[in-house]
């Protein structure tokens, strides 16, 4: 028992001695440094970088260089990517006090691989380096090296040369570096020691062949500085490539150098059919070829003095250039976006108008459209074109809005800043209606008349009839012209039916509004108005009806009608004539019988006889009496009974034709009764039914028929109620609220027949209602983003649901989100898609005002993204709450667009354009 329990109690102070020594200790994770600068490394044909490259960080401030966990254990990761940090011990990097050093790697089988870094300020910088083979034949990379003195400078000429043509049917690149020259690093010290020079062809087209990834996208390279670095340049792209090549020269240290006391020179030949794009012709001798020099330290593209084209050997040529300093070296022909393009002034003896003419701007030699728009062209006005680039060779061809004649520039660079004269005056004037005209004020001795004379408008220069009309002429009525053309000048002529005068205006303007005198005192007295008329008493053995026969006034001699009118024709009645002239002379009078082919004609008489005359209707038949009681239909129908009011007809059997029509119910039950039919007509009831395309026609009936016959609408569709609540669907969608509008459809389930077009705001949890709607069937809701071609469609619902329908609109585009202090301006197209090939202009220029002031500032331009229904910018030069006029159009200086004194009282500003011209039908 003493053995256990001491074993027991050496056992527990073991445990004791033992305890672990961390305990209570908590381990935490340090928060890493940011990245400044990222290297991406790969090795030629893209293999992977060995993972046994060494990595060596150099220069004034490497010290201040680590990774990102605080260490100086710099290695590439996996990949081949190696992260560096700054540390917090020292100022932040800027343009004032910028870091810099040098990142070395070495990796087995390659050159050594030097990249440059000054860091301006924190944001994070990333690198693409491609490691060059080190191979003893074959190399695309020409190494040498040579001593410089502790002074820096060079014993003897240093004469390099790349191992490769600088482009097809070219020669190597040659640079020359000249004894005597002191070499700096960046701040301008010297260098001295071993040097190694680096001198490699680069083909901007094959970035993973050279050793530093060029940064030219597209052949452009961003925003150069200006040859004396005094302000940023605009993008240049490169549309002919004269060469380019990479210098690096650095010591045993690799502190790089960046200048030299005396330029480099270099020397290649050049392609002879190498095109200039600003003379349009192959280069020759004496011409200059732009030269950019890229900086890997900076990162920073600079427009540097022009090389020359200089005669090589054999009547060839070559360039030649010096070199300021060591970067990657690019000599080519570029273009640029134009900031200021070409004016043309116009000539016109047109009136001014605001009449809008096509303006196109061709492309020189292919006559491209490269812009179309529209502009007045009134006397001296200016067209200013803009947006084209500094390769670009237009005219501006303007086309007569009134004809087909056009007028075209004389060729002019897309960034020519002179002035050209452009002559429309052979364009035809523009021919406007006159909103009113001119008076003409009668002078007349005669007594007032109701008599109306005959009236012709003139062109006063071609006699050409305008307008004819008839009109009284009393002393002192004014006749008044309107509906002329403009740009003319007229008469008014106004001719004596009883002579032969003719009474003629003076020339006047057509849409003059002054009143002149017309002078007819040579005209006769008008033929007056009979003062009595002949009187017909009919002689009749028919009985009295009120049947109605047609009557004529006719000349005996031609029988032309002079008036034709209805009249009951009972025995005794008197048929009074009037409305006829002194000068109408003789005059008969007959009558048609409407049962039989007889016609009664009275004697001739004069036309202002005081006399009544008997006229006998001799063979007339007795007319067929009225009916004594209504002609009864009785409707048939299944339908619920309605206020609707349906079309009816009677028609006459034999002639098809209508002899009555009016509107009633059609209700099941319901009596249609039918009056005023005569007992001798045959007719039918004819019934259209209000919603469908259904007619229902009875069998033919006597008029007089006593039994109520039953027509038969069964046929018919039931008449639509209206729902008692509107249709409402809740949007599902990541959308912000805004003031934009998507356009929305309602469509028949079956069919996909459009039954309602309208547009809405959207955003998440919003609310679609659609009121008014009409029973029967099943719909569903169609809506259009306007940010893509995404189309949202609903489940088919019935009309008059009452329960809120879900659509999904998760896949349309969210707007990208505003800044503070931004404001985004959409100009909406009331499109489902836009027929992009019918857009006068990708690109629109718009400028604004803060309403009630003088002072317009422009706008950035605008430019159209395919797909979209819209153009779009977001700027922070408006401002939430403020009041603007905007204007909008192709050009700036041509704004075919404005809205006026709108408040602002939201960043997201969608203007809402009327014109369907440019949606895909």
């Amino acid at each position: 028992m003493y053995r256990i329990s001491a074993f027991c109690l050496l056992f527990f102070c073991f445990l004791w001695a033992c305890k672990n020594p961390l305990d209570g200790f908590e381990l935490r994770f340090k928060k890493p440094f940011p990245v400044a600068l990222d290297v991406q490394y790969y090795t030629k044909g893209g293999l992977e970088v060995p993972t046994d490259a060494q990595v060596l960080i150099t220069g004034p401030d490497a010290a201040r260089v680590i990774t990102t966990v605080e260490t100086k254990k710099f290695r590439l990761t996996g990949d081949g990517t190696l992260f560096l940090s700054i540390d917090s011990l020292g100022p932040r990097p800027s343009a004032q006090n910028p870091l810099r050093f040098t990142v070395v790697v070495k990796s087995r089988g390659e050159l050594e691989a030097v990249l440059p870094v000054e860091l301006r300020d924190d944001k994070q910088r990333s690198v693409t380096l491609v490691f060059q083979p080190q191979e003893a034949t074959n190399t695309k990379v020409n190494v040498s090296q040579r001593s410089s003195s502790n002074a820096g400078r060079i014993d003897s000429d240093w004469i390099l040369e790349t191992p490769e043509l600088v482009g097809a049917n070219q020669s190597k690149v040659k640079a020359t570096v000249s004894q005597a020259s002191i070499v700096k690093d960046a701040v301008g010290k010297e260098i001295a020691g071993t040097l190694t020079a680096r001198f490699q062809v680069v083909d901007i087209t094959k970035p993973h062949d050279n050793f530093l990834i060029n940064p030219i996208m597209n052949a452009t390279i961003a925003r150069p500085l200006l040859k004396d670095g005094s302000g940023v340049g605009s993008n240049q792209q490169f549309t002919q490539l004269a060469g380019a090549f990479l210098l690096q020269i650095y010591n045993e240290q690799f502190r790089l150098v960046k200048s030299l006391t005396s330029s480099i020179k270099v020397r290649f030949s050049v392609s002879s059919q190498l095109y200039h794009p600003q003379e349009r012709r192959l280069i020759k001798e004496g011409d200059e070829i732009p030269l950019y020099s890229y900086d890997a330290a900076t990162d920073t593209w600079q427009t540097e003095a022009f090389g020359k084209v200089v005669k090589g050997t054999e009547g060839s040529l070559a360039y030649e250039a010096e070199l300021p300093h060591l970067s990657l070296w690019v000599a080519g022909f570029t273009k640029q976006k134009c900031e200021t393009g070409p004016s043309f002034k116009i000539k016109s003896s047109l009136p001014a108008s605001d009449l809008q003419y096509q303006c196109e701007v061709l492309a020189d030699g292919t006559n491209t459209r490269l812009q179309v728009f529209k502009s007045t062209i009134n006397n001296g006005e200016v067209i200013r074109v803009n947006g084209l680039e500094s390769d670009q060779y237009v005219r501006l061809r303007i086309t007569d809005a009134l004809g087909s004649a056009t007028v075209t520039s004389e060729v002019i660079n897309g960034c020519g800043g002179t002035e050209q004269v452009l002559d429309v005056s052979s364009f035809k004037k523009q021919i406007l209606k006159c909103t009113t005209g001119p008076g003409f004020q009668i002078k007349s001795n005669l007594p007032p008349s109701d008599y109306r004379y005959n009236c012709v408008v003139v062109n006063a220069e071609t006699n050409a009839t305008l307008q004819s009309f008839q009109t009284t002429a009393n002393n002192g009525e004014v006749i008044r012209l309107n509906g002329l053309d403009s740009d003319q000048k007229i008469r008014l002529k106004l001719s004596d039916i009883v002579s032969s005068a003719v009474a003629v205006s003076e020339a006047v303007d057509a849409c003059a509004t002054s009143v002149q005198s017309l002078d007819i005192s040579s005209f006769k007295l008008p033929p007056q108005r009979c003062t009595a008329s002949p009187i017909f008493k009919i002689q009749s053995t028919l009985p009295a009806s009120d049947r109605t026969y047609t009557f004529e006034v006719i000349k005996p001699d031609s029988k032309n009608r002079l008036q034709v009118f209805q009249s009951t024709a009972n025995n005794g009645d008197f048929i009074r004539l009037s409305g006829l002239y002194d000068n109408t002379g003789p005059i008969q009078l007959r009558i048609f019988d409407i049962v039989s082919a007889t016609v009664a004609t009275s004697a001739v008489v004069e036309a202002c006889s005081n006399t009544t005359y008997l006229l006998v209707l001799e063979g007339f038949q007795t007319p067929a009496p009225r009916c004594a009681s209504t002609l009864n239909f009785r409707i048939k129908s299944s339908l619920p009974n309605s206020s609707h009011q349906y079309t009816f007809e009677v028609i006459n059997a034999k002639t098809n034709g209508t002899m009555q029509k009016f509107q009633s119910t059609a209700n099941n039950g319901d009596i249609v009764r039918i009056n005023g039919l005569y007992s001798d007509e045959t007719v039918r009831l004819r019934i259209t039914d209000l919603f469908s395309t259904a007619t229902v026609q009875s069998v033919g009936l006597a008029a007089c028929t006593t039994t109520t016959q039953e027509i038969d609408l069964t046929s018919f569709k039931a008449p639509p109620t209206k729902c008692p609540t509107p249709l409402t669907f809740t949007v599902k969608s990541s959308l912000p609220v805004s003031d934009r509008v998507y356009d929305c459809e309602l469509l028949n389930a079956t069919t996909n027949v459009i039954l309602r077009s309208f547009q809405s705001r959207l955003s998440s949890g919003s609310t679609i209602r659609i009121s008014n709607l009409e029973s029967g069937g099943q719909v569903k809701l169609k809506v259009y983003d306007n940010q893509s071609s995404a189309i949202g469609i609903s489940s088919a619902v019935d009309p008059c649901s009452a329960t809120a329908q879900t659509i999904d609109l998760s896949s349309f585009k969210v707007p990208s989100s505003l800044q503070s202090g931004e404001v985004r301006i959409t100009l909406q197209f009331p499109c489902k898609a836009l027929d992009e090939p019918k857009l006068p202009t990708r690109e629109l220029f718009g400028r604004f005002r803060e309403t009630g002031t003088l002072q317009w500032k422009n706008l950035p331009s605008m430019k159209y993204i395919s797909g979209q229904t819209s153009f779009s910018i977001v700027t922070d030069l408006l401002v939430v709450g403020k009041t603007y006029d905007f204007q909008v159009g192709p050009a700036p200086g041509y704004y075919s667009f404005s809205e006026n004194a709108y408040t602002l009282r939201k960043a997201d500003w969608v203007i809402r354009i009327d014109t369907d011209e440019y949606c895909k039908k």
